[in-house]
């Protein structure tokens, strides 16, 4: 414990809303309890949810100050004395519910946790990286190839030769569903936004790429199925893509509607005129299920015979409002990750 700093910097946010809200700041290095890992961190992952967290416009109240981040990869550098399974000097990635992983070190408790206000938090969900992964190619997968694996394999069991739509394909969520539809040899449409995206679409695996920059896709959909419409489309956009969907889905097709950084719509239900289902989804809901170990053991699968890809979009913790700005704006290929 002796060379590691009392202080470090983390990333706070005092006051809700946009990017600037967000500053660098010294702070004491967590103290590590008997149930902790303490894990020095080389990459910490920006999610949707920490947007919206930002905002003030998460399901979950915003309490300040708020240190946002869930995703860690880096290096174990103390562990608690009730702490088993876990070493100093392992390399692991890390999805921390309670937060703060925007710092240069994080703690990761073994344990369920309550906080002074009364919220409780699940254990941290700690992997060991294989040493033959980097942390760049590892931290996409610990929380977007997970979820991607639960909606794509546990909730829809979408079967061999399925036509899957995928919106806003070359975000975290979307890339890793193609990266699931092209292994199981699904016919993939993905939508997205600039050829710099295309070209990543296509490199993960797209059969179809709609650039809705400058095409309707609902109209492109309709002429690539002949008619007929996809059986899955996968939703992390929202807003009026959801109602639009409805236009292009087979009959006894299904909607995953999982995210929407399009904003949020009403859609009526009694106009689709046809038979589909939609489904919604909540992390929380899955992360209590057999089906967590399950994408776990896909994903550590995927480490051993790859392909993997690594994340592109890394900013110096110091450029974090800028790499917040990036999320609101859009135009994310892959995933977006801090470097202290």
């Amino acid at each position: 414990m002796n060379d590691i700093p009392s202080t470090m910097r983390a990333v706070r946010l005092d006051q809700v809303g946009g990017p600037e809200n967000l500053a660098v700041v010294d702070v004491p290095t967590p103290a590590v309890g008997p149930h902790d890992v303490l894990i020095k961190t080389a990459l910490a992952g920006l999610t949707y949810g920490d947007t919206e967290a930002r905002r003030g416009t998460y399901f979950s109240t915003t309490v300040l100050p708020h240190y946002p981040g869930r995703e860690v990869a880096g290096t174990v550098v103390a562990v608690g004395d009730s702490v088993t399974g876990i070493a100093v000097g392992d390399r692991v990635m890390a999805l921390v519910v309670s937060g703060a992983c925007c710092a240069e070190y994080v703690a990761a408790p073994t344990v369920p946790t309550t906080t002074k206000d009364g919220r409780s938090y699940p254990p941290a969900d700690i992997t060991r990286i294989p040493d033959s992964v980097s942390f760049e190619c590892a931290l996409p997968y610990i929380v977007n190839y997970r979820l991607a694996h639960f909606l794509f394999e546990g909730s829809s069991k979408v079967p061999k030769g399925a036509t899957v739509l995928v919106h806003g394909a070359s975000g975290g969520m979307g890339s890793m569903v193609m990266q699931l539809g092209e292994a199981k040899g699904c016919h993939v449409i993905a939508t997205c936004r600039t050829a710099q995206e295309e070209e990543f679409c296509r490199k993960l695996g797209a059969a179809e790429v709609i650039r809705v920059d400058t095409e309707d896709y609902v109209a492109k959909v309709l002429t690539l199925t002949s008619g007929r419409g996809v059986d899955f489309s996968f939703n992390g956009v929202g807003g009026e893509t959801l109602n639009r969907d409805f236009e292009v889905m087979a009959p006894f097709g299904e909607i995953q509607a999982y995210g929407y950084v399009a904003g949020k719509t009403l859609f009526d239900v009694f106009r689709i005129g046809k038979t589909i289902a939609i489904k919604t989804f909540a992390a929380d809901d899955f992360f209590p299920t057999p089906m967590l170990p399950a994408a776990t053991q896909a994903m550590l699968n995927l480490f051993e015979c790859g392909p993997l890809y690594a994340a592109e979009m890394i900013f110096p913790m110091s450029e974090v409002v800028e790499a917040n700005r990036l999320l609101d704006r859009g135009g994310v290929i892959g995933k977006v990750a801090l470097r202290p």
